[in-house]
């Protein structure tokens, strides 16, 4: 369809074909009037002149506020200024925003009925002016006037959370995108020619200093770094920085893309808060506490068990306080640890320790337990004397929710990604590939809408038993979140290995399921792998792929995995 070769009021098929693409045409420029579509700026025109109490906003290609520029004036009142349009209407009609952009970008303008954010009905116009002034212009227009300015204060900004900036070789920064300004509260121009390292915290410079002369040495390849930055108004902010080298490109630089990720590090620093407290606590408690390493080496002591046993609290090994308790119950100590330490078996016994302390002998319940990791592998031991068995389990807990998900027992988002990271650290050191399997259920939504969101719990937890199961050791089970799982292949060997492998998993999801008075409920999944010996690529590229497998894995409609070699 060629936009220059019509009017509004010209063709009544023209107009039906854009009603159904855009909205309602007369809507948007009143009865009778003519408009050619190569004329955008009268459309706005028209717009500002029939809705005075609007709200403008000028806005990117992907729906983010920015600037109005130079050669477009905008009217001043109900200007949305840096806000965005979304904090205008109410949380049901967001969707209908996303839609209006898709449209407006298609067919030069849109407009869809939406609910303002007091209610009341409104339409979203969206005008774009990309061609002539770079930018896309958004309206929300009512019949009835609103108090925008009120509307606005009783809801708080919706902040970006990733932005992008451009660097040169030495980390001047050469421009800064509106989002980071936003984020950081500066103005574009204030963040030009600046050091980057200017916005860094000071206890972060020697991780960013490394981190930069690591990107330097690899050009095209991407480094990262968590690090706070410095806001305008003096607080600080977590930011996760991707810098990639650029600098052999013709548009020599490092583009650095930044993430807000200030809600993640709170949690961090509470986990590291309360592992802090855990030790503190080992230490103050009136029970002796031991860390045994798995090469027998004593990795921590606290004070009350120096006072219990008598032996020095940086003993090496075991073995001096296995040769502190009575002969009579040296051999059963003994086997006790060996077991732990060998087996992972657990056990509870009492011994006697012959002390130095008041030259005395000690009677002590103590409870051996293993410490195991996420694969199974042995850690080490604790052995708590006088029972510190809770103190014991708090500590497992905080480390299992940290990093599994409570539903389904597989790691959760981030523990997933920092596997994938670690497997191909690991693939950089050895041969072979990684391969990433992204697994999206179908008809999930139909099965909580049918049958309720308990059996839907139900079926999700089934649903990665049956991929664990058919998983091999080293291989990493995690769910992203709703009903998408990630799986990571480590030494799949070739592509069509992991191919066959995949099928293979994919087969075990189609057992059904009974739930609900002896229905059977069937799973069906949408599978997409992207696999690669590239040893330097990056996670979030091989996830990235991985999922727009899976969406083509869907559209076909065959359940059958998508392959992608990146």
């Amino acid at each position: 369809m060629r936009r220059n070769s019509f009017s509004f009021s010209a063709s009544g098929r023209y107009l039906k074909q854009l009603g159904a693409e855009a909205g309602n045409v007369e809507q948007i420029i009143g009865d009778g009037a003519s408009v050619r579509l190569d004329a955008p700026l009268e459309v706005l025109e028209r717009l500002l002149v029939q809705h005075p109490n609007a709200v403008v906003s000028a806005i990117d290609a992907h729906g983010n506020p920015v600037a109005a520029p130079h050669s477009l004036r905008l009217p001043d009142h109900n200007s949305l200024s840096r806000r965005s349009p979304l904090e205008v209407v109410a949380a049901v009609s967001r969707g209908v925003l996303v839609d209006a952009l898709v449209l407006a970008k298609r067919s030069g303008i849109a407009a869809l009925p939406v609910i303002a954010v007091d209610g009341t009905a409104a339409t979203c116009h969206i005008i774009d002016l990309r061609h002539t002034h770079g930018i896309l212009v958004g309206m929300i227009a009512t019949d009835t006037p609103i108090d925008w300015p009120s509307a606005f204060a009783s809801r708080p900004e919706i902040m970006p959370r990733t932005g992008q900036i451009r660097k040169d070789a030495v980390a001047m920064i050469l421009d800064a995108d509106q989002r980071v300004c936003r984020i950081l509260g500066y103005d574009p121009a204030e963040l030009t020619d600046m050091r980057s390292l200017d916005l860094i915290h000071p206890d972060d410079h020697d991780n960013a200093i490394e981190a930069w002369m690591e990107m330097l040495t690899s050009p095209g390849v991407a480094t990262r770094l968590r690090a706070r930055h410095l806001r305008a108004d003096g607080s600080w902010v977590w930011m996760e920085l991707t810098n990639t080298n650029w600098l052999h490109h013709p548009d020599a630089c490092v583009f650095c893309a930044m993430i807000d990720i200030s809600e993640e590090m709170v949690a961090v620093e509470a986990l590291r808060q309360r592992e802090q407290l855990l030790t503190t606590l080992a230490d103050s408690l009136p029970s002796g506490v031991l860390h045994l390493g798995h090469d027998r080496s004593v990795v921590y002591g606290n004070a009350r068990l120096h006072r219990l046993t008598g032996v020095e609290p940086l003993a090496a090994t075991i073995d001096q306080y296995v040769n502190a308790v009575v002969p009579g119950d040296r051999d059963t100590f003994t086997r006790a640890v060996s077991g732990v330490l060998g087996d992972g078996v657990g056990v509870e016994l009492e011994a006697t320790f012959v002390t130095s302390i008041n030259g005395g002998q000690r009677r002590c319940a103590m409870t051996l337990r293993p410490l195991t990791g996420s694969t199974g592998e042995q850690l080490g031991a604790v052995i708590c004397i006088d029972d510190i068995s809770d103190a014991f389990v708090l500590r497992r807990e905080l480390e299992r929710r940290a990093t599994t998900d409570e539903l389904t027992g597989c790691l959760n988002r981030s523990a997933v990604i920092e596997a994938l990271d670690e497997a191909l650290v690991a693939t950089r050191k050895g041969t072979g590939g990684v391969a990433v399997v992204f697994v999206d259920l179908d008809g999930f939504k139909e099965v909580n809408d049918t049958f309720g969101h308990t059996v839907g719990d139900q079926l999700l937890a089934h649903a990665a038993a049956l991929l664990r199961r058919g998983t091999r050791p080293g291989d990493i089970v995690g769910r992203l979140g709703g009903d998408e799982f990630l799986i990571v292949l480590n030494n799949g060997g070739s592509g069509e290995v992991v191919r066959e492998r995949v099928q293979e998993l994919v087969d075990t999801l189609t057992a059904p399921l009974e739930v609900v008075a002896g229905v059977p409920i069937r799973i069906k999944a949408s599978t997409g792998i992207s696999w690669s010996s590239d040893r330097h690529l990056a996670a979030d590229a091989l996830i990235a792929a991985a999922d727009r497998a899976m969406y083509r894995s869907k559209h076909a409609g065959t359940c059958r995995p998508v392959f992608v070699t990146v």
